[in-house]
């Protein structure tokens, strides 16, 4: 036998399992693809039922607890005007609330999503805004938020004073 035909058939071969194992590597990438878009897909839906939770939870508190609504209906009118034990209450539910928002906040630009598209809990943080209570709980608060949520929120506080203030 000719070696030069030995050693074409070789290399044919040797073409042959490269272009097969080229395949395979690009069918094991195209799986792993898929099952990270898949993780990423159920974390993403693990972290909106988290927020479904919190806001479930807050109004759970709401309906079996009256007491607990009443303040927030108060303070809803006038923070400065409850007492020192109401502020503390009525402190606490809005940094629940306003926490439950950042972390989702949070969330939403850090998997490089628009937080423009931030709907949804804007128009609630809006409509606590829209509130005298909370707007004065807001701007006498030195708050741990982050810098990014800090921002968000003085924005979409300015953007509810304009808007009642073009309805006055």
């Amino acid at each position: 036998m000719n070696w030069e035909a030995v050693g074409a058939i070789a290399e044919a071969i040797g073409v042959v399992a490269i272009l097969v194992s080229l395949v395979y590597l690009a069918a094991q990438i195209r799986q792993g693809t898929a099952q990270f878009a898949r993780g990423i897909e159920a974390n993403e839906l693990a972290a909106f039922e988290r927020n479904i939770e919190a806001g479930n939870h807050m109004r759970e508190l709401m309906l079996l607890h009256p007491e607990i609504a009443e303040l927030m209906l108060k303070g809803f009118r006038s923070y400065v005007n409850l007492e020192k034990v109401e502020k503390f209450r009525f402190s606490l539910l809005l940094r629940n609330i306003f926490s439950g928002t950042q972390g989702a906040y949070i969330r939403e630009i850090s998997v490089g999503h628009d937080p423009e598209r931030f709907d949804g809990p804007a128009r609630i943080i809006d409509d606590l805004l829209k509130n005298p209570g909370v707007r004065e709980w807001f701007e006498s608060g030195n708050f741990d938020w982050r810098p990014e949520f800090k921002q968000w929120t003085d924005e979409r506080l300015a953007t509810v004073k304009q808007k009642l203030a073009d309805q006055a």
